[in-house]
């Protein structure tokens, strides 16, 4: 929990689509800070964006009507900052820790695009098998073992950071049961199921995800195997 005085107002910029904006949303509603949601269009942004996201992405967070934070991890890192309740852990040592393995879902969200874009059956389930493999690493260090968030029963910016990848493996499973989670390791399952039923995430959806996600896929793996089966 931090001293700090929260500022008058945050908005939040972002597209219903996006995993890295989702992520932040989640620690803005798990933080109990409020805020503004401003769902933005892709080829129909504001014509004053670029003033208020320098590199033109999203998410972006605009505090107090003038100031702006972008890049997910520095805004979660400054939610946890102003945040009324802790969403870091006390431990000076663990949440560098964990800020290092928030990291490390840049290569885990590589490795869904990788099946996402496989062009052959083949392709797809050596791809799928690739991405299980990448939680081979986290499950030797996650704290719960039977389910809980990352760090047991303390929601941290690390289940922000996870919570919509495993929104997306979820979803793809249930769109396209080929798409296997099967052979996650237990307490990785454990974690998936505990965040893709948590209120943060459930409250972080922006419309129906299941439409929203097989948009994104029409988008980026046009005519790839997975989409061609869809």
């Amino acid at each position: 929990m931090s001293d700090c005085t929260p500022p008058e107002t945050i908005e939040l910029f972002l597209f219903d689509f996006c995993p890295f904006a989702q992520r932040v949303q989640m620690s803005l509603i798990q933080s109990q800070l409020p805020y503004k949601a401003t769902v933005l269009t892709p080829g129909q942004m504001p014509d004053d964006f670029s003033t208020i996201s320098p590199l033109g992405n999203v998410p972006v967070l605009r505090v107090n009507n003038s100031d702006t934070v972008f890049e997910s991890a520095v805004i979660n890192d400054y939610i946890a900052q102003i945040s009324p309740i802790s969403i870091e852990p006390k431990d000076e040592l663990q949440t560098a820790q964990m800020r290092a393995w928030s990291e490390y879902i840049n290569t885990c969200f590589g490795a869904l695009m990788g099946v996402l874009q496989a062009t052959d059956e083949d392709s797809f389930q050596q791809a799928n098998q690739a991405l299980i493999n990448k939680f081979q690493p986290l499950s030797a260090v996650l704290s719960s073992q039977n389910g809980g968030f990352f760090y047991g029963e303390q929601f941290t910016t690390i289940d922000s950071t996870y919570a919509p990848l495993f929104l997306r493996m979820h979803t793809l499973n249930q769109l396209f049961q080929p798409f296997s989670l099967e052979a996650l390791p237990s307490n990785i399952k454990g974690w998936m199921d505990t965040l893709v039923n948590c209120e943060p995430l459930k409250k972080s959806i922006v419309g129906d995800f299941p439409t929203i996600y097989r948009s994104f896929i029409a988008r980026m793996a046009t005519d790839k195997y997975i989409d061609s089966q869809l």
